[in-house]
């Protein structure tokens, strides 16, 4: 795990919420995950009706402002304009100097950071201040009511904005979701892992009818949870069995699904190794993998798990490999090799340790 920055390039971690303990938002682990590469975290936090204002006493490196949520604003409007007021916080408590060289990685209260990350977003960020770019998109994962269920429906996004350089007139704007006002923007392999529609039903629906409060008039609010309600047994889903934050797991745990799926005897793989990280490789939960040139040569035996890296389209008609392991977006980047193989081995029910 990476430490701090050097003084070539600070971070310092933002964000907003309200009624987060009610609306069982993950806002602990998301703050968690900022703190091993911010220098300190900065939160505007809404007239909330629970204990999410007392929760954030318990966080020594974060620092709060007090917001009124402005009930008028529509479209989710209120998000951006707290979120604004969150940024301007941070910049405000910094030295000009810091100001200068600081950059800001902005998490909703349900968008949580993988620690395997951290080393390369130390590099990318490094590398944006040496070349002149201002802002980071990440990669999304979207969780849909499981932590093993990924949203890959083409209304989904791909990727966004999290991390911008603070010396700047970027800002966020519309319902939250991004940033404008960036001029060279650079996109990195690190992940958002989004935990926004997995949580206790009671609280869920709870949420949801709130956020639709900010988006809608009231009049309107419940056709619009209805026809949500709706569309939402239209979203294609992915398997993945991948890794999850750390930081996640007592969570994981306690909503009673899987942190890690048991240890699968032997897996084959048709493909070649090299193009894998080898860390990657040695957290495969397997006590074997064995990996084979073309698919005549993986044993009978072993062919209805068999994992195919680069499928033709007679391994689709066979059935051989899962299609369309990736999202459906038109804006949507290829992923790297590695992710691909994680969700390759996902769709056959293997999954990775931690250890």
């Amino acid at each position: 795990m990476p430490q701090k920055f050097s003084n070539l390039v600070k971070l310092y971690g933002f964000g907003v919420l309200k009624n987060g303990v009610k609306f069982d938002f993950p806002f602990k682990e998301s703050v968690y995950s900022m703190e091993p590469i911010c220098e300190k975290v900065y939160f505007a936090l809404g007239d909330s009706e629970d204990a999410t204002n007392s929760e954030f006493e318990k966080f020594p490196f974060v620092k709060t402002i007090n917001t009124t949520w402005d009930k008028s604003l529509k479209d989710g409007k209120v998000i951006s304009v707290e979120t604004n007021k969150a940024l301007q916080f941070l910049k405000s408590d910094l030295s000009p100097v810091d100001l200068k060289n600081g950059w800001g990685i902005y998490l909703q209260a349900d968008e949580v950071l993988h620690e395997d990350d951290y080393t390369v977003l130390k590099k990318d960020i490094e590398y944006c201040e040496q070349n002149g770019l201002d802002a980071i998109s990440f990669r999304y994962l979207h969780f849909w009511h499981t932590h093993h269920h990924i949203a890959v429906t083409k209304n989904w996004y791909p990727h966004e904005i999290r991390i911008i350089k603070l010396d700047s007139q970027i800002e966020s704007w519309g319902d939250g979701q991004s940033f404008r006002n960036q001029k060279k923007v650079f996109f990195t392999d690190a992940r958002i892992f989004h935990y926004g529609h997995v949580r206790e039903q009671s609280a869920y629906e709870q949420k949801m009818r709130f956020q639709s409060s900010f988006h809608h008039a009231d009049h309107l609010v419940e056709e619009k949870l209805k026809k949500d309600a709706e569309n939402s047994k239209k979203h294609k889903t992915n398997y993945y069995y991948g890794t999850h934050p750390l930081v996640m797991k007592e969570r994981i745990i306690r909503m009673n699904d899987i942190w890690e799926l048991p240890v699968a005897p032997t897996v084959a793989i048709v493909g070649n190794p090299e193009k894998y990280s080898a860390e990657l490789l040695k957290h495969i939960a397997a006590k074997e993998v064995k990996w084979f040139k073309k698919v005549r040569e993986v044993p009978a035996s072993m062919r209805e798990k068999m994992v195919i890296t680069e499928p033709t389209i007679v391994d689709y008609f066979f059935k051989r490999a899962v299609p369309h392991l990736k999202m459906r977006s038109k804006h949507a980047l290829p992923w790297n090799d590695d992710f691909k193989l994680v969700m390759q081995l996902s769709s056959r029910q293997i999954g990775f340790r931690h250890d």
